[in-house]
């Protein structure tokens, strides 16, 4: 619990504003994030090289399978010999190719009888399938291989995403973590969808294209000018697409953060939203946020739909085109009819592809958006130890002091610490009191360096706690918090959590000495009972005892302890400080105290009020000369 006051949540109208005005980026800030993914997959480049590589053999076979077709029309409609037409053909071919047409024509009979003419159509479609056959199994492999290189590298991403979590400054997470979250799941998607599809189809695709149009100026050279003449207009339209899907992306994927944020507090807070009658509340705003992502999803779609067709009705231009040039030819006697049947599918199989390139570039982009809010992410500054960092030793407790400590939570925020300084013997109790957002819990953050001061310092026996291993000194601070964070995992799990290697006798000890085993033995499934997410199958009494059993675990010098002000009743209160009595033995022990019991167990009490300490000592000196503290020890919380 933080006792400073933190940034306001936003609104529902100030998140669609802000989704309104997404952060201009630089052009190339966005094409690095694009070429940091696309590197991503280095690692796995020999599946992905394969992939790619089998996806040329698939457009190789697929310009084959097309290009096969003009034989088969010789025969049918043209009764012609398909012997006597390659050797003709070969007479014209490159000296390279020569040979290889004069070896095809001995495969077919010479003669031009019906009977031949079938065995020539078989031979031909036999060989069609063939072809067809293997590039569908290449096409298999391919997909197979480009799905398995894009998943090990999304597998990779997630993994350096997390790493990153774990280590950038924990204030980076606890303002924006519904943000975070977005990027694990929807922003990631976004980068597997684009490496997917430029992998598969923008290799496989344009490489069937390309391979059509070289059997189609085989056949016919002047086609490439029918190319040509779409080519630039089609790179013209895909480019100012781009543009565009790109920017809606990018708002798309902060309205998931921000729906996402909306329901995380919704659902957290559902007793308070229900016992407030807010329900309707509630929704309107869910509302509000949907219909505002609702219009970018719209905008998206719309540019992806009138993209695809736009390609489509210039290719069936130029399609149009080329068949009236290929039909004033066939007119003119200068190409025969099967030639122009082969030549008008030849010019509808190049532009297939082109067509589909138009959805794979929008996907593209989509990613691309998504990538540069990931890599700004991961370009974060992480909490790291110095270099040349100290490695605690030994297990005395420490003396602790705080040297004109100041903290804020943002630039524009009120300060949390003023000029604290506060020194605390080693294995002295003190407990820190004072009223909601008087900096108790902010203080103690300091010293595990959960939060950072931005003037003065902490120092553990002398030395600052930023020289010292970051490991190593939250391997020593024992923290049990005012709401203590319990895992979805089985009891015995939640325990040992901070001492992995303990074994079960020493985990039934712990829960024993935290008077946590009386209730978990009495469950059905003892120590390996599920505890539910947040613990919330079980009491706040109950959940604070887990705490101190895992508190009890751990070998530490430095104790932090939170006092729950609710959901504990009077038999747990005594045994939490039972246990608490035996947990802080040969300790420097902190204690965020709330009630008398927990005020009387400390040495020496620190009194703070509005990020300052205004007064510190025993209960008996303080009663007498401390208004604030009399005002506290008497309240009825106390």
């Amino acid at each position: 619990m933080s006792d400073a006051s933190l940034p306001a949540t936003e609104t529902g109208g100030e998140l669609i504003a802000t989704l309104r005005r997404p952060p201009r980026k630089d052009k190339r800030a966005l094409r690095n994030s694009f070429w940091r993914m696309v590197a991503m997959v280095h690692p796995h480049r020999r599946a992905m090289t394969l992939g790619v590589l089998l996806g040329l053999g698939v457009a190789l076979t697929y310009a084959a399978s097309l290009g096969g077709l003009l034989p088969v029309l010789k025969v049918v409609v043209e009764e012609q010999n398909v012997n006597s037409y390659l050797l003709e053909r070969a007479q014209r071919a490159p000296a390279m190719l020569a040979p290889l047409l004069s070896g095809l024509a001995q495969i077919f009979p010479t003669e031009d009888s019906p009977a031949a003419r079938m065995t020539t159509l078989l031979i031909l479609l036999g060989a069609l399938l063939g072809v067809n056959v293997i590039g569908n199994g290449l096409r298999c492999l391919s997909q197979y291989l480009v799905l398995y290189a894009s998943n090990r590298m999304v597998m990779d991403l997630r993994r350096r995403m997390y790493r990153k979590a774990l280590h950038v400054p924990m204030t980076r997470l606890t303002s924006d973590h519904a943000n975070a979250v977005s990027a694990f799941m929807s922003d990631v998607r976004e980068v597997f969808l684009g490496i997917v599809t430029l992998f598969g189809k923008v290799a496989r695709e344009p490489l069937k294209a390309v391979c059509v149009l070289a059997v189609a100026c085989f056949i016919d050279l002047r086609l490439t000018l029918i190319a040509g003449g779409i080519a630039l207009p089609a790179v013209l339209i895909l480019w100012i697409v781009g543009r565009g899907v790109r920017k809606a992306t990018v708002r798309m994927l902060q309205g998931y953060a921000a729906m996402l944020r909306s329901l995380e507090e919704s659902l957290q807070g559902i007793d308070t939203v229900k016992g407030y009658a807010r329900e309707g509340h509630e929704r309107v705003r869910m509302w509000r946020l949907e219909r505002g992502m609702m219009r970018h999803q719209l905008r998206l779609a719309w540019i992806e739909s009138f993209s695809s067709p736009l390609l489509e009705t210039l290719g069936v231009l130029a399609a149009s085109a080329g068949i009236v040039w290929l039909a004033s030819r066939t007119f003119a006697g200068e190409i025969t009819p099967s030639h122009f049947i082969t030549m008008v599918i030849l010019l509808g199989a190049i532009l297939d592809p082109i067509r589909k390139v138009a959805n794979v570039y929008n996907v593209v982009q989509r990613s691309g958006a998504a990538a540069d809010r990931i890599f700004g992410f991961l370009d974060e500054a992480e909490q790291r130890s110095a270099a040349g960092a100290i490695e605690l030793r030994g297990d005395r407790s420490p003396e602790v002091r705080f040297e004109h400590v100041h903290f804020r939570y943002s630039p524009d925020a009120a300060p949390a610490l003023r000029d604290v300084s506060l020194t605390v013997r080693a294995g002295e109790c003190v407990a820190i009191v004072g009223p909601n957002g008087s900096g108790k819990s902010t203080l103690l953050k300091l010293l595990p360096r959960l939060l950072e001061p931005q003037e003065g310092g902490v120092l553990l026996d002398g030395v600052d706690v930023r020289e010292v291993q970051l490991r190593s000194l939250r391997e020593r601070v024992a923290v049990v918090s005012q709401r203590p964070v319990i895992f979805a995992r089985s009891a015995r799990e939640n325990i040992a959590y901070g001492n992995p290697t303990a074994t079960d006798e020493e985990v039934r000890a712990a829960a024993r000495r935290a008077y946590a085993a009386e209730f978990i033995e009495a469950w059905p499934q003892g120590y390996d009972a599920a505890l539910g997410e947040f613990g919330a199958s079980i009491s706040g009494g109950q959940r604070q005892r887990i705490a101190i059993a895992r508190a009890f675990l751990k070998p530490s010098t430095i104790l932090i302890f939170d006092e729950a002000t609710s959901e504990i009743d009077a038999e747990s209160e005594g045994r939490i400080h039972a246990a608490l009595q035996e947990l802080r033995r040969g300790k420097t022990t902190f204690l965020i105290a709330h009630r008398h019991t927990v005020m009387e167990m400390a040495d020496r009490l620190i009194v703070m009020d509005g990020g300052r300490i205004v007064d510190t000592g025993t209960h008996a000196e303080l009663i007498e000369r401390c208004p604030l503290y009399v005002a506290l020890y008497r309240s009825p919380e106390a």
